[in-house]
């Protein structure tokens, strides 16, 4: 799936936890959602950092999901002192991100013996590579296609028509610091 979609579907997760648009919790998941993907610029400084290995792993997703929560506490404390969410919450909501971006990436397609190494979600206990056709063998890429393009137009629909359109609920709303610790948790 592409970065979009990532961060979109970290999005709605944060969404389906109660938290409104314009919540801290929404942006955190949805960042974390894509974090995994934070590899390819990683890979100019160290070739260790090859796109789908270390960071698409439920260890490498723990780890960052741990990193990013340190990182979110340092800016909570900058923004709105004292931290507004504890630790483990935040932890707990960039793990559940991540997992959302293993999740899609498994309709990834495997192509050939260079695949190998990627996705391979229980390393180093498992060395299964988590692609769609390994997963179901004989899955064509037509229809691995059709999986994202499907799930695209859902998730772009959804954010765009209902919660945009008709609930007037704006996505954007989340990059706003102003409003990340309002009492509204729950959405309407």
């Amino acid at each position: 799936m592409n970065g979009m979609v990532h961060f979109a579907t970290g999005y709605l997760a944060g969404r389906a936890l109660g938290y409104r648009e314009h919540r801290f919790e929404t942006l955190l998941v949805a960042v974390a959602a894509y974090s995994p993907d934070f590899d390819m610029p990683l890979r100019r400084i160290s070739p260790l950092f090859a796109h789908g290995i270390w960071t698409h792993t439920i260890v490498g997703v723990v780890a960052m999901s741990l990193v990013l929560s340190v990182v979110a506490r340092v800016v909570l404390k900058w923004v709105k002192p004292p931290p507004a969410i504890g630790f483990w919450r935040l932890w707990g909501l960039a793990l559940l991100g991540g997992m959302t971006h293993l999740v899609l990436d498994a309709f990834t397609f495997y192509y050939s013996e260079g695949d190998a190494t990627h996705h391979m979600y229980f390393w180093p206990i498992w060395n299964f590579p988590w692609h769609i056709n390994t997963i179901f063998p004989g899955t064509s890429f037509t229809v691995r296609v059709w999986v994202e393009v499907i799930y695209s137009i859902f998730v772009a629909s959804f954010i765009l028509i209902y919660q945009w359109g008709y609930r007037r609920q704006n996505p954007f709303c989340m990059f706003d610091p102003r409003r990340w610790f309002s009492s509204d948790t729950i959405s309407k």
